[in-house]
């Protein structure tokens, strides 16, 4: 393999993100299921300790397997499925459904775990799937697999709508896809999504993620899902989940974050019963950045998850039109995100020299020390770094 090629996978001086792992497990948190991680007990406290922050509010019944090095030779399968039932079925409260997921090990050695959640499924009486998982990809790789799962093993219609839906003049049923941790880490996030769109004139029919006391989440609203109007995606792991509701529902699907977008609500609104506008944060780059595109302005870049980060550059763009503003996208669920003009760098040395083109970076504090080639791409003497922690970045460092 090319050394350089090498050299751009690797990552020497900052942490790489939050898992897929992380991801699904999160992701399925609070719809009153059953999340099953096969794998080495150990792992089970890195999602524990580092990437979840509801333990202490709102318990979720996530198990480790507990993988041993002969169940792995061997192919104990019969294990894993033994200890499933027998954790389901000794639960207070039986589970809405059981979610099989898993990090390297099991993945290499082709666990058909397809067949197991099966015989799980036949075991227990309790829905059972599996989300494809090997810690070898980023939290919203987990996370948008779980929402697509979970869309999938139990919305599926007998056929697709061969129409857009309809949608309604009165007040618009909205359902928020994607508001996970990760990018949302504060209730009070939470409340202020649903505060600033109930204000705007719109019902919040469904939520997909984190919710908080004043608004809880639960299996029912899977279940509401098919009957909202729009939905509206809040990060990248909401992505796959919008698409499968709107093939299989009709459903429309506009992208941004309303806390920064504060005019979001005006592309939510019906145009002969379609949405006006999908991406949100990319049409406002565009229009705002054209005129400064070939011309040598000062750059601000905004790094991270593209949704969130997306959003806020363009809020910034709006607000600041005598710069240049960049989108470095880092993580990897990019598609319908982005435009041919973002920055997506793979691994600590491409995103250091994309950090190295900016005269303001606006990110996670770790990120400033990604280094290419012994040199950092940030140099407090030329640049300034505005402090924006990320959850699936720096953990509760900065949080």
């Amino acid at each position: 393999m090319d050394s350089r090629k090498i050299k751009h996978q690797t990552f020497t001086h900052i942490p790489v993100y939050s898992g897929d792992v992380s991801g699904a497990a999160s992701a399925l948190y609070e719809f009153g299921g059953m999340t099953v991680i096969h794998d080495p007990s150990g792992c089970n406290s890195t999602y524990n300790t580092h990437d979840e922050l509801r333990w202490s509010k709102r318990e979720s019944a996530i198990y480790i397997s507990g993988l041993r090095e002969s169940d792995a030779v061997n192919g104990n399968d019969d294990r894993l499925i033994n200890d499933t039932v027998w954790a389901a079925l000794s639960l207070e409260k039986r589970p809405a459904f059981i979610a099989l997921c898993n990090s390297p090990v099991p993945d290499i050695i082709g666990t058909d775990f397809h067949s197991i959640a099966k015989i799980i499924e036949k075991k227990s009486g309790i829905p059972t799937f599996y989300i494809r998982t090997n810690a070898m990809h980023d939290y919203t790789h987990g996370a948008s697999n779980a929402f697509y799962k979970i869309a999938e093993k139990f919305l599926s219609p007998h056929s697709a709508p061969t129409s857009p839906k309809h949608i309604p003049s009165g007040r618009i049923r909205v359902s928020l896809l994607g508001l996970t941790p990760f990018e949302y880490p504060y209730d009070s996030q939470v409340d202020a999504i649903y505060d600033l769109l109930e204000s705007n004139g719109f019902e919040i029919h469904a939520n997909w993620g984190k919710g908080t006391a004043k608004h809880p989440v639960s299996f029912d609203d899977i279940q509401k899902a098919p009957d909202a109007d729009v939905n509206l995606v809040l990060s990248s792991s909401g992505m796959k989940a919008a698409g499968f509701l709107e093939a299989a529902y009709g459903i429309p699907y506009i992208i941004g974050d309303p806390l920064v977008l504060k005019n979001i609500s005006d592309y939510m609104s019906p145009a002969n019963g379609i949405i006006s506008n999908r991406n949100v944060y990319m049409q406002i780059l565009g229009e705002s950045q054209w005129k400064i595109r070939n011309e040598n302005y000062p750059q601000t870049a905004f790094i991270g998850e593209p949704v969130t980060m997306g959003s806020e550059a363009a809020a910034y763009a709006l607000q600041h039109p005598d710069r240049k503003v960049r989108l470095i996208c880092t993580t990897e669920t990019t598609e319908h995100l982005i435009s041919h003009e973002v920055i997506c760098p793979r691994g600590e040395a491409e995103i250091a020299e994309s950090i190295m083109q900016m005269s303001e970076i606006h990110g996670d504090p770790l990120m400033k020390h990604a280094t290419s080639d012994g040199v950092h791409g940030f140099d407090p003497a030329k640049q300034t770094w505005v402090d924006e922690p990320h959850l699936a970045m720096s953990g509760r460092m900065f949080i």
